[in-house]
């Protein structure tokens, strides 16, 4: 009687986990390839009342449904430590512009509002205005819906997530506050 063997045996746990590592592999040259480039986030909330939402292009307050009423003032170039923004000659915006020096790096924005006005948003845009979006801060879910103040805002990050854009402008959607006098 003749008895034939195979030259290689593998047991049957072998063979799945060959079979898992391929399928594995695929399945990641799938992911990177499918992924494409990296892109823009909108980066964490650091000390900011809200975290920032990543919006496309280069947004005002009259794109936002729920800024409905709300006066855009804007600084149309990049902030300034110590700019003001006048608001109708009845109230300002101070700015401060700061560096942050831990990752993520970059510029950070403060504001306060003097006056009987609220910001319900902000709109911080980094990069050139035809790249990228901004990032949104929505204070519209705060408690009351608005505030006078706020620190440690920010642009977009950079791909691939490691430093904060520059800050282009920044737009501040606001209302009349009676509680701001």
């Amino acid at each position: 009687m003749r008895v034939t063997t195979r030259a290689t045996t593998r047991s049957t746990a072998a063979r799945w986990g060959a079979r898992c590592v391929g399928v594995g592999l695929a399945t990641a040259l799938a992911v990177a390839f499918a992924a494409g480039p990296a892109s823009a986030a909108p980066g964490p909330q650091l000390g900011a009342a809200v975290a920032p939402e990543e919006v496309a292009d280069n947004p005002d307050c009259d794109d936002f449904t729920q800024f409905a009423g709300a006066e855009e003032f804007d600084t149309d170039d990049e902030p300034t430590n110590g700019q003001v923004l006048d608001i109708n000659g009845q109230g300002t915006i101070t700015l401060g512009v700061t560096q942050r020096t831990e990752e993520p790096d970059g510029q950070l924005l403060s504001f306060d509002v003097e006056g009987p006005f609220a910001v319900v948003g902000a709109i911080v845009k980094g990069g050139p205005a035809n790249e990228g979006g901004a990032n949104l801060y929505d204070y519209t879910g705060t408690p009351a819906g608005q505030i006078e103040a706020d620190v440690d805002l920010h642009a977009q990050l950079n791909p691939p997530g490691n430093a904060i854009t520059d800050i282009s402008h920044v737009a501040f959607c606001v209302v009349p506050d009676g509680n701001n006098t």
